[in-house]
């Protein structure tokens, strides 16, 4: 009976528990760490209810849990696989700047530090002077209290600063571990020496800690003094009016008041100094758990997490077509560590010939070979802009329109035509062709013959050029030194951001994807000698040899077409040798090689009775033959 499709659970059924599962032990460390900063919050008169959870240091560390369940919520509702693709700082900003996520994210950040602000201020005995106002002298109307107002500034302040730093720094990025082709398979008993066991996010974040809590105590002065400074030279009246016209409504206040001043000064400094550490400590602690546990292997109990499925490669085929990049990402992890590590789920990709549509093994491979087509086609795009790919029933877009009305041509004309020539490109041919049209335009039979009239226009056409050559050596000594500056940083185009975008993808890198699916068909290939039992999976080895030779030497043709824009000085200064050594594109183009040369290893033998030329075979195997010390020589004097 065939394997329906429509059987199989959804991918997103196994990886939204598992995911669930690690982020309730994030949360529990995190509550942790929220219960340490009630307890220091708290007033330390009684011993006993300063840490007894049913009592005001539990409600203190719930209401602080809260301000840091608001950064898991935003982390799970923005993370993304790959670091952003774009070619220049620029861009970044012009692409990720003003769209919805970053005021999302600022706001959620601003609404956890008023939560934990309000909190703190509430806490405090009358002695701290925090309440709302201030009683004064038997004769005086009630005053608004402006030391609240300006810490309740410094808390929002901080917000805003990481929000800022969450957006340029990309904290929503999680990096999926790559799986490279192995010399040597591990089997599952091998398996658990290898792969993460539960306890290492623990260990991460205790060893981060330290280093967490340092960041956050310099980040935590950076704001005091920054935001101190923007509160008194611009914020304060204008924030103190708002407040003023609100409290006159609640309190029988003056008609006009102004700011009734923060001291004591240093007593308000010190409490800002530590609880905003604390806080900002919260947000680092959060953000960090969340990686540490988002980023383990898909595995549960061992075991991959589709294994609990009925049809469990029918599940893991529906997240490998997911639409989401993320789940897709994940299912290509668990594919990759299943190929590499779990034997006996192996074969079944082998066996499940009597799927719907098409075997598991030949969807498996078309979705692996297509992702990294899909290389090709980036590169193939870049170098020819009027490039399209094919679509799903193999036709290609057309370029140009086609026009069916034939075009009449002009008569032929009679006595002398003038050439068209060559249009001039460079700024200096652009210059010669202005000055020789003004020479031919004040010439004549007449005074062609007049050489004083040719010597004057000759030396008038030499210091014209003689001076935009100046003009433009000034202009390209200018430009570059603006580069160089701090002021052009942001729109310099480097060739490590370029490269990543045509190999990897945009508008994030796909490199796990890249990687894990070539990992896939790598240990597929060579396992299937031994573990193929019905022999059907070497029909696919042909094109797989074909795709992985395109793909490298798209990359190399790629790499080697691609220059260096003169913005980007930090790659100037490098030699030559160095400027296009791009570790990302490295990585996928090593990758390739390994497994075209551990599939060639398997199959060379068998090549050409499965229909591959000689040739083919030959080009394959001069792509992954080790250069020579002279070569080597060679490349880097060019």
């Amino acid at each position: 009976m065939a394997i329906l499709a429509s059987q199989a659970r959804p991918y997103r059924d196994f990886l939204t528990p598992v995911l669930h599962s690690r982020f309730t032990k994030a949360s529990l460390y995190t509550f942790a760490l929220c219960y340490f900063i009630a307890i220091w919050m708290g007033k330390m008169e009684d011993l006993f209810w300063s840490w007894f959870p049913i009592g005001p240091a539990g409600m203190r560390a719930s209401l602080i849990f809260i301000c840091s369940l608001m950064i898991y919520v935003l982390r799970v509702a923005q993370w993304h696989v790959g670091q952003r693709s774009t070619e220049s700082p620029s861009e970044t900003f012009k692409k990720y700047t003003l769209r919805k996520a970053t005021f999302y994210t600022i706001g959620i950040y601003a609404l956890s530090a008023f939560l934990y602000g309000e909190t703190y201020i509430h806490s405090r005995t009358p002695a701290a002077r925090l309440s709302y106002t201030e009683a004064g002298k038997a004769y005086e109307r009630i005053k608004l209290n402006e030391r609240p107002v300006y810490l309740r500034c410094l808390f929002l302040s901080l917000a805003v600063a990481q929000g800022i730093v969450h957006i340029w720094k990309d904290y929503d990025k999680i990096q999926i571990p790559l799986m490279r082709p192995n010399k040597e398979r591990k089997d599952e008993a091998q398996i658990a020496t290898v792969l993460p066991s539960a306890k290492k996010p623990l260990q991460l974040l205790r060893q981060e800690l330290m280093p967490m809590a340092k960041t956050a105590g310099t980040f935590a002065s950076a704001t005091l003094f920054i935001g101190s400074v923007v509160y008194f030279l611009a914020l304060r009246k204008v924030i103190w009016s708002w407040h003023y016209r609100f409290a006159r409504n609640i309190h029988a206040l003056a008609k006009t008041s102004k700011p009734s001043g923060l001291s004591p000064f240093l007593n308000l400094i010190f409490m800002f100094a530590v609880q905003g550490t604390l806080l900002a400590l919260l947000w680092q602690f959060t953000n960090t758990a969340f990686d540490a546990y988002i980023t383990q292997e898909p595995l549960k109990k061992g075991k991959p997490i589709t294994s609990d499925s009925k049809d469990p490669n029918g599940s893991l085929l529906n997240g490998l077509k997911s639409k989401k990049p993320e789940v897709k990402a994940i299912a290509f992890w668990e594919l990759a560590l299943i190929t590499d590590s779990f034997n006996d789920r192996r074969k079944t990709i082998y066996g499940e010939l009597d799927r719907k549509k098409a075997p598991t093994f030949k969807q498996v491979t078309d979705i692996c070979l297509a992702e990294i087509n899909e290389i090709s086609n980036r590169i193939n795009a870049a170098l020819d802009p009027m490039f399209r790919s094919e679509d799903a029933d193999g036709k290609k877009e057309l370029t140009t329109p086609i026009s069916l009305v034939p075009q009449i041509s002009q008569p032929i004309k009679n006595g002398q035509i003038a050439g068209p020539g060559f249009a001039p490109e460079t700024r200096m041919q652009k210059i010669e062709s202005v000055t020789s049209q003004i020479a031919r335009a004040h010439s004549s039979p007449q005074n062609a013959q007049n050489a004083q009239a040719r010597k004057y226009l000759k030396q008038g056409q030499k210091k014209f050029e003689e001076r935009a050559q100046e003009a433009e050596g000034l202009w390209v000594k200018y430009t570059n030194q603006f580069a160089a500056s701090p002021f052009g940083w942001p729109f310099r185009t480097c060739i490590r951001h370029t490269a990543n975008v045509v190999v990897n993808g945009a508008p994030y890198s796909r490199q796990s994807s890249i990687v894990n699916a070539i990992t896939t068909l790598t240990n597929l290939t060579v396992a299937s000698l031994k573990e193929d039992e019905y022999g059907q999976f070497n029909t696919e080895v042909p094109q797989m040899v074909r795709v992985f030779t395109t793909a490298i030497k798209k990359i190399e043709e790629y790499m080697e077409s691609l220059q260096v824009h003169w913005t980007d000085v930090d790659c100037l200064k490098k030699p030559e040798a160095e400027r296009k050594d791009i570790p990302e594109v490295n990585v996928v183009l090593d990758t390739l090689k390994e497994g075209l040369e551990r599939i060639l290893g398997a199959f060379n033998e068998y090549l050409s009775p499965m229909g591959m030329s000689r040739v083919e075979i030959q080009e394959a195997k001069k792509l992954i033959a080790k250069p020579s010390v002279p070569e080597i020589e060679e490349r880097r004097r060019r």
